[in-house]
């Protein structure tokens, strides 16, 4: 049997015009940042969740389907991608200016440690993730699930090990007091 956001009407209209909405947001970021500076943690973050989405695409056919009422995945799944958006998008906010898709220090750049900063260090990949897990659920397949979940966050490993590793160079012990009191993805676990 086929993932309800493949069959349903209405359910699949919301399951794609929330994918549609999460792409153009995410291209309209890549736009906004200059072309340089790519380091390899970006190619990472691109290659990650690429390959996991295509996977849980591909994978979303296999007979597999995930326990409960047939209508618990796309709706938990729709639920999660919002809420990952909804994060990612305050976190973008709460840095302002200095949020950018490459990772850097500019001048005058401090340690931002309010709104979901208070918590977590890296809350925009926090949304990054729920919204991959919450795709991989919509498609009602434990590989797809698992496919959405583990390519993604293995490029946001990838990002965040370099990015720290930067932002405890250029911003001293600011960052590292900050390190000390907060988790990177999940408050309290990691």
């Amino acid at each position: 049997m086929r993932p309800l956001v493949y069959q349903a009407g209405v359910v699949r209209v919301l399951f794609y015009a929330t994918l549609a909405v999460w792409v153009v947001r995410e291209l309209v970021l890549q736009v906004r940042t200059p072309g340089g500076g790519r380091d390899p943690s970006y190619y990472a973050m691109l290659a990650g969740p690429t390959a996991g989405i295509g996977l849980a695409f591909a994978l979303a056919s296999v007979h597999d389907r995930l326990p409960g009422p047939r209508w618990a995945p796309a709706a938990v799944g729709l639920a999660l991608m919002w809420v990952g958006f909804v994060l990612r998008a305050w976190a973008i906010r709460a840095l302002g200016r200095f949020f950018t898709v490459t990772v850097g220090v500019e001048e005058g750049h401090a340690v931002v440690d309010s709104g979901p900063y208070r918590h977590i260090r890296h809350p925009s990949y926090t949304g990054m993730l729920l919204f991959f897990v919450g795709l991989g659920l919509a498609l009602d397949s434990w590989l797809s699930l698992a496919a959405a979940t583990v390519f993604p966050l293995a490029g946001l490993v990838i990002r965040i090990v370099y990015e720290e590793r930067l932002l405890l160079r250029e911003l001293g012990e600011p960052y590292a007091t900050y390190t000390k009191r907060t988790s990177r993805l999940l408050p309290k676990i990691w």
